[in-house]
């Protein structure tokens, strides 16, 4: 399938290609004598310097974390012990080893036809912003790129400085996407950004998902859909908000069958970042076809001589043990559902919420009235001491709603801290 909207797929970076085929003739117990890099850290690999590096999970640690925390302890050990891998670089986009994981996260969690040898259509980057950030570089200049009037703020930001064109579709009252303004607005050969969940708003529709990719596919285009949010679908109540297992299931189920169908045209971005807690450790993942992803690997590998190596041997064992049994998400889930819950009967009237009764991601915007968010930011901060985010990027103009984190607040038992801040935006907003 032609995919005119991206650069050819350019020469690999020479240092990055060496380095990989030094890792894989390792991998595969093969005999290499390596001069491929500057790789200072390896004058160490077979080196002890610690006598002894243990680690255990704390008791107190929440049930369906367990999993997650056993496998970022065994990756921090393994990073340093009894050899430290940790110091040394590693290849940008991830060995073939670690690859193969992720082939098998795209095909069991998106429903991707992709096998363990088509390593190549899949890429493993420092966070799910460099993948994103990536994605979009490996767009020809001038082509058209359509988001949502609601996307998450840094992406105009690169499509402005990459000279390409953005132009945004209309969303209806409930935050569902406008497909017939979409199917006025696009061109042949055009791409469409969309968060989904949405980021900032919450909104999320596998049946919008669908129409987007049927849009983009009847003129040629593509889809880059970022979904690091697909493990955090809740169900909204006339009482508050659920976090209901088989409803969310049953919401991946549906959203796996349109990347099944349309996966050709797809550039799908995701991470564990936030189904498994681990923002701070920067291990994100892409699957595409080849030529996105050539396009992809060049981008970091010229600007990036390693990938984060500690990072990526942590995220790897996080992985495999979501893997094999997904259960942190499900601690995440009942926290945001309390949360929300908590924000709504305070401060409902003042929240923009999706209208189709479902809510994903980890941010709700909060309704400014006839103030500019900007300003009614600035207002919040300099008199209140409370941080939120100005909504005019994220709507791609003047906006009247500024984001609201669920999840920058620490959790404690009982929840004293998260009420606490709600209590005091509540003061705020009926001074404001």
């Amino acid at each position: 399938m032609k995919q005119e909207y991206l650069f050819p797929s350019p020469a690999p970076p020479a240092i990055r290609e060496a380095m990989a085929k030094a890792v894989e003739r390792k991998e595969q117990g093969l005999e290499v004598f390596d001069f491929s890099s500057g790789n200072i850290g390896n004058l160490l690999a077979s080196q002890s310097i610690f006598d002894k590096f243990e680690l255990s999970t704390a008791k107190s640690a929440p049930v369906q974390l367990r999993g997650m925390i056993d496998a970022l302890g065994r990756g921090i050990i393994n990073s340093y012990y009894p050899h430290p891998r940790g110091l040394a670089y590693s290849p940008t986009g991830g060995t073939e080893a670690i690859r193969r994981l992720v082939a098998q996260y795209f095909r069991e969690i998106h429903g991707i036809p992709i096998s363990d040898v088509d390593t190549n259509r899949v890429i493993v980057t420092a966070g799910g912003q460099q993948a994103m950030t990536s994605a979009l570089r490996s767009i020809r200049p001038g082509t058209r790129v359509l988001l949502p009037r609601w996307e998450y703020a840094p992406v105009s930001g690169i499509l402005k400085y990459h000279n390409l064109d953005e132009v945004r579709v209309d969303v209806n009252e409930d935050l569902s996407i406008n497909i017939g303004d979409l199917k006025k607005k696009v061109g042949q050969s055009s791409v469409f950004y969309l968060s989904m969940p949405n980021n900032p708003t919450g909104y999320l529709s596998p049946e919008d998902l669908r129409a987007v990719a049927e849009v983009l596919s009847a003129n040629n285009g593509g889809v880059i859909w970022d979904a690091p949010y697909l493990f955090t679908i809740l169900r909204l109540t006339p009482g508050g908000v659920k976090f209901d297992k088989e409803f969310l299931q049953e919401k991946v189920s549906e959203f796996k069958e349109t990347a099944r169908e349309y996966h050709e045209s797809m550039c799908i971005l995701s991470s564990l970042s936030k189904s498994c807690l681990i923002a701070g450790l920067r291990y994100g993942f892409a699957v595409a076809s080849r030529q996105w992803i050539d396009n992809m690997e060049a981008i970091i590998g010229r600007e990036n001589l390693s990938s984060p190596t500690p990072s990526f041997i942590a995220g790897t064992e996080i992985l495999k043990g979501f893997l094999q049994q997904p259960a942190s998400y499900e601690w995440v889930c009942d926290v945001l559902a309390g949360r929300l819950t908590i924000l709504i009967q305070e401060i409902g009237k003042h929240l923009m919420l999706p209208g189709n009764g479902m809510f994903g991601a980890l941010y709700v915007p909060v309704l400014t009235g006839q103030t500019v968010s900007k300003i009614f930011a600035e207002q919040l901060l300099s008199e209140y001491g409370i941080v939120t985010v100005p909504g005019e990027q994220f709507f791609g103009g003047t906006a009247n709603a500024v984001r609201l984190s669920l999840v920058s607040v620490p959790w404690t038992e009982g929840e004293e801290t998260w009420i606490a801040s709600v209590k005091a935006l509540k003061a705020a907003l009926a001074k404001l």
